[in-house]
């Protein structure tokens, strides 16, 4: 982070490469031949010293203030420009370094700062032994300001205004359409970040901590018996990260430890509602429902690389420990409540992984790599049997709560055999074995193969054709019981039926040593869940993607590109508990289209200029056929996005940056089409929140070098 991060993996990656350099040299021409070796008492070294290499001492970069008008009645644009200020909104950026005749350096840049998706970081030490950095990033996502409630919010409470009037269904709610108000969905993460390093001359650590605090409002929908309201759940919650890394590293081999721990607390421990809705079912005027419980996790690893005479070995092995032990709320608020078994949860969950990796050259032109990755997840909660209490209105019996545990072992076999400089083949094998717990299926097989021929047609263009093929099977399937609600016979589940893949891929590539480049790239794939009565039967997909780039000079250059995907599905349904007596086909079909330009240094080296304008377009169609065949209505996205700049040098020091952003914005879902608060008798919604704008963002940004 903040280029720590970075340094680390360069780090490591330049260790290993040199370790791997020196291993493949024979022992027997090498000895005594190594620098290790070297006489250097006699050396000169006065004029080692590089003439013309310079390091630029002291203060530098540039810093810089902004001011933007957002022009956005829709905060979903808020996406593209990282605020949903509708106005006036200003901004920090800065792009600083200081470096000392000792080695020191300490950097500062910050980016938007100032806006809901800004960031700034602060970084300082001596590059290559220590250093320390601290940051801060924003992250934010809008999905609406036009949901309509009549809900407000009161701390852990979402109530109704004093002279609310319940209602049997939506349309007998006298103030109904005077209490509604808009209510805005969405997302602020605020994340603070402390990374410290320290790399000796054969280890390597590092240690690191994460605060973020997340806010906003989210969809949920709040059920008592037959009626249900959507509702705006509040969010206020945290999660703290703590990490620390050790690494030793010698001549062919690396070896470390990271460890890591992380708490998530919730500031709520419940959403509560008021009962809009005149109770039909006793007297059920109030509604609750539990969030997102506190929970701890805990985790530590070891890895090691083994690497030498053109041989590699990775090794890894992890465990991981995750509770929670949140009190429980009671199983209703509405009437007595039936005894829990339990005060609460005392939830954990171990996870074991690791991971056994190899790499070679076996004879000159064959390599093989073969892999082995095992992890098992085992719930250690106890099972007891809960209380269900249907919609927080009627008791319907008890359930005990189910383990899910999972193990999965993967195996890899693959060969690649070079033919020429031109043409190499790549083939190999993949076995998958899943066995589960508390699911429809005991255990789940797939094998695969796959091939990659590669060929360099000239100096110019190169392609390359990759097939696969999997099969997917498992153990005798038995729908589950255990759950009040009991699943068709017939039915499989899609990520647990049998299922044959095909896929293909093609790739051309072209790129001289000229100013022109382009590459393409085509697939095609099939999934046929060949014993599937009811449920997903067939899917379908193809796409290709063109993009292309030209270099006219040095200072201006025009890319594009083009992408579109389609995808097919077929599913058979019954409405009757048995076998298929409806069918349904969707469509859906993608396509992203783009073209940029930068041109650089106009007017005398002062003017610099940038466009990208992107369209997008996403549509699926969906037929229902029972008898007749009945289309679903409109279900689109639609973008079209302008993003420019121009930057203008005042003078030596000082400049000028205007950028542009437009976006012209619209999607339909047939669900929510001309959708309004009181649409559904028994259901209390958000209204239509589809989306139908066009905005504008335009800012100016005075930066100073200094």
């Amino acid at each position: 982070m903040f280029g720590i991060e970075k340094n680390i993996k360069t780090g490591q990656q330049l260790s290993v490469l040199a370790l791997a350099i020196s291993a493949s040299i024979s022992p027997a021409l090498a000895d005594g031949y190594g620098l290790q070796n070297a006489n250097r008492v006699k050396a000169d070294t006065s004029k080692w010293e590089c003439k013309r290499c310079t390091t630029e001492i002291g203060f530098k970069g540039t810093v810089g203030i902004g001011a933007a008008y957002n022009d956005a009645t829709d905060i979903r644009f808020g996406n593209a420009t990282g605020t949903d200020t509708d106005g006036a909104v200003g901004h920090v950026e800065a792009d600083l370094i200081n470096k000392s005749e000792s080695g020191y350096e300490t950097r500062f840049a910050a980016n938007k700062l100032g806006y809901d998706a800004g960031s700034a970081a602060i970084e300082t030490g001596r590059p290559g032994q220590y250093q320390i950095a601290l940051g801060y990033r924003g992250l934010a996502n809008y999905q609406s300001n036009s949901a309509l409630s009549p809900y407000l919010n009161s701390s852990d409470s979402l109530t109704l205004p004093a002279n609310w009037q319940t209602g049997a269904v939506t349309s007998q709610m006298p103030t109904l359409l005077d209490d509604i108000r808009e209510v805005e969905l969405k997302t602020q993460r605020d994340r603070f970040l402390l990374d410290a390093l320290y790399k000796g001359s054969f280890y390597q650590a590092d240690v690191s901590y994460q605060h973020e605090k997340r806010e906003g409002k989210r969809a949920f929908s709040g059920n008592i018996l037959t009626n249900s309201a959507m509702l705006a759940e509040p969010i206020d919650d945290t999660t703290d990260e703590l990490g620390a890394k050790i690494y030793f590293n010698g001549k062919g081999w690396l070896a470390g430890v990271d460890s890591s721990f992380s708490q998530y607390k919730n500031d709520h421990n419940s959403i509560v509602w008021q009962n809009a809705f005149s109770p039909t079912f006793g007297a059920a005027y109030t509604g609750q429902s539990a969030v997102s419980p506190d929970n701890k996790a805990y985790r530590i690893g070891a890895n090691a690389q083994l690497s030498g005479k053109g041989h590699q070995v990775l090794m890894h092995i992890g465990v991981a420990s995750f509770t929670q032990d949140e009190a429980f709320l009671p199983a209703t608020i509405n009437g007595p409540s039936p005894a829990l078994p339990t005060a609460d949860l005392d939830g954990k969950v171990d996870t074991t992984d690791m991971k056994l990796k190899y790499s070679g050259r076996l004879l000159r032109g064959l390599s093989v790599r073969a892999s082995y990755d095992y992890s098992d997840r085992d719930n250690k909660t106890a099972q007891n049997p809960f209380p269900q209490v249907i919609t927080d209105s009627y008791y319907s019996g008890t359930a005990v709560n189910p383990e899910y545990d999972r193990t999965k072992q993967q195996a890899k076999l693959s060969a690649k055999y070079r033919f020429s400089r031109a043409a190499y083949l790549d083939a190999g094998y993949q076995y998958d074995h899943n066995d589960f717990s508390d699911l429809d299926r005991d255990s789940l097989k797939q094998n695969g193969v796959f091939a990659k021929f590669n060929y360099n047609i000239s100096p110019s263009w190169s392609a390359w054709l990759k097939a696969e093929y999997k099969d997917r099977t498992g153990s005798r399937y038995k729908a589950i019981d255990s759950t009040a609600s009991l699943s068709n016979p017939y039915l499989r589940k899609s990520y647990l039926a049998d299922r044959e893949r095909q896929e293909y891929r093609l790739s051309v590539n072209y790129n001289p040593a000229s100013a022109f480049s382009a590459s393409a790239n085509a697939y095609v794939s099939n999934d046929d869940y060949d014993d599937t009565l009811v449920g997903l039967t067939e899917v379908d997909t193809q796409g290709y993607d063109i993009s292309a780039n030209y270099l006219f000079s040095e200072n201006f250059s025009v890319n594009a590109y083009l992408n579109q995907d389609w995808r097919d599905s077929d599913q058979a349904g019954s409405s009757n508990f048995s076998l298929p007596n409806w069918y349904a086909n969707t469509d859906e079909t993608s396509t992203l289209v783009g073209v940029g330009f930068d041109y650089l240094q106009l007017l005398d080296n002062k003017l610099d200029l940038g466009l990208d304008y992107s369209y997008s377009d996403g549509q699926s169609n969906t037929e229902i056929t029972q008898g007749l065949t009945s289309p679903y209505g409109d279900y689109f996205a639609e973008t079209h996005n302008i993003n420019a700049f121009a930057k203008y040098q005042l003078g030596e020091k000082m400049a000028l940056r205007f950028d542009w952003i437009f976006e012209n914005y619209k999607d339909s879902d047939w669900l929510n089409q001309r959708l309004t608060v009181d649409s559904i008798p028994n259901v209390l919604t958000f209204g239509d929140l589809s989306h139908n704008y066009s905005a504008h963002y335009v800012g100016l940004t005075f930066s100073y070098s200094l």
